[in-house]
This record gives structure tokens, sequence and C-alpha cells, in this order.
């Protein structure tokens, strides 16, 4: 039995004395720190979700980055705890860090406009936007890149770099947007009755906001017609349909009102045998 006391004594001494301590404060620190980061990290996303001023992509890039954070800490602890110098390895650490940031300036580049984008907000994912001559609806906004589909369907990818370095056109921010049509008639038409018209279609269109009031007047002589300009707000998801219909709107008005919209003429005059001149109208 004593022979069995001192064995077990002796393996003890030899752990201690062996590294054993240092392993078993890694483990510990190890399990503790796991435990600390799946904590940590829950409870950054729950409180950046209930943020009103973080939308899903900053909320992910936040606790992303925290998690990221704990887990070096992590690692320069269980280096601490297992007996080696964390100096050395921050050291070496940062020396690798340096050659790959030089090695990788244009994805460094992208991904800090990526965590400006997140944080400026110049749009949101659903905006339909102009980017560097790039139209079409904001699909994902990642850490080096934004991803845009286009009307006709097309999926751009555009690098972060890019989309701050160029001049950024937001029509969905606001939540109104004007539409301006040129509205052309012949020179004999009542100006009273085609603002008539024009009163009796806007007011019919509940998408066309009441406020601000719509504008329409005769902006304009042309060469062969009056020129009014007609000015109405409608939701930016509007935009489109109510632009087609007024166009169509009009023209059915017009044709059923006896209103007509002139079209470019030319007279050419050019002399005959006689030296008389003839003209032609075109």
């Amino acid at each position: 039995m004593d022979n069995f006391r001192d064995g077990i004594r002796q393996f003890f001494r030899s752990f201690l004395s062996g590294g054993g301590l240092n392993l078993a404060k890694a483990a510990a620190v190890l399990v503790l720190g796991v435990l600390f980061i799946r904590l940590l990290t829950f409870a950054v996303r729950k409180r950046a979700v209930k943020s009103r001023r973080l939308d899903n992509a900053a909320s992910s890039f936040v606790t992303s980055l925290v998690a990221l954070v704990a887990g070096v800490a992590l690692v320069l602890a269980l280096i601490g705890a297992l007996g080696f110098s964390t100096a050395g390895v921050v050291a070496a650490f940062s020396s690798v860090m340096l050659a790959v940031a030089l090695g990788l300036q244009d994805a460094l580049s992208s991904l800090t406009n990526g965590i400006l984008l997140i944080f400026t907000k110049p749009f949101r994912a659903g905006d339909y936007v102009d980017i560097d001559g790039t139209s079409g609806t904001v699909r994902e906004i990642r850490l080096f890149s934004v991803k845009v589909t286009t009307t006709d369907n097309l999926t751009v990818v555009i690098p972060n770099s890019t989309v701050l370095g160029s001049v950024i056109v937001n029509y969905s921010r606001m939540s109104l947007r004007r539409l301006e049509i040129s509205v052309p008639v012949s020179y004999d038409a009542d100006v009273d009755e085609v603002k008539e018209i024009v009163d009796g279609l806007v007011r019919a269109d509940g998408r066309i906001a009441p406020l601000p009031a719509y504008f329409f007047r005769l902006t304009e002589y042309g060469s062969s017609a009056l020129k009014f300009t007609l000015r109405v707000w409608t939701e930016p998801g509007n935009f489109w349909g109510v632009k087609f219909d007024l166009l169509e709107g009009l023209l059915r008005a017009f044709r059923e009102r006896g209103v007509s919209i002139p079209f470019d003429q030319l007279d050419v005059h050019f002399p005959d045998a006689a030296g008389r001149r003839k003209g032609v109208g075109r």
C-alpha cells in the first residue's frame, strides 16, 4: 500500500515538474475561453440585431469582428499558459501580417471600403442605385464587393474600392421621387383645355402623391409645338409605371378631345424651270 502511495506521489511530482501544470492551465483556459467567446458573440449578435443603427450586414460584420478579436486573445492566452513568451509570438505574427498586407493591398483596400460602406450606409440591400454607370437593385453588400442585379437580370459584382471611388445615385433612399414629362401640343390647341385634360389624368391616378402638388405649365415655344412640362411626385417603386401610364393616357385623352400632338416639319423651296420657287413640306 505504501509503495502504491509513493508511486502516485512520484507521478504527480513528475507531472508537475515536467510541465503538466502548464498543460492543465492551458486546458482550463481553452475550455473557459471557448465558452466565453460563445457567450460574448451571442450577446453581441443579440444587441446588434436590436440596434436601429445597424442593418443585417453591419450586425454580421460586428459579430464576426468581435469573435475574431476574442479568438486571437484566446490563442495568446493559451501560449502564455503553456509557458511560452507571448512577446515573441506577437512579433512573429506582426511580421507575417505585414508581409500579407503588402501582398494584398487591393484586397485590404476593398475590405476597408466594405467596412465604410456597412457603417456609412449610402445604400442598403433592395435599393435601386447607379454605381459607376451600372444601374440595378442592390442584392448583397459584402466586405469586398457589392452585388447588383440589373433590369435585364444580369448580376454585376462591383469591388468596394470602385464603389466608394464613384458617384453613387440612390433612387430608393427618399420616400418620393419626382417624375418629369415634356408634353408638346399644337399651337392651335386651347391651353385651358390641355390643362383640364392633364388635371383629370393626374387626379385619377392614386399612385401620384397629392403633396407636393403637381406642376403643369407652358415652358417653351417650340419650332412646331407648344411645350408644356408636367412634374409629379410618386413612390420610387411606382416611378416607371406612372410614367408609362401617363404617356399612354395623355395620348388617348388628346386624341379623344381633338388635341393634336404635332411632329417636326421641314419646308423645302426650290426654283422651277421658269425661275419660280416651289415649296415642298415634310
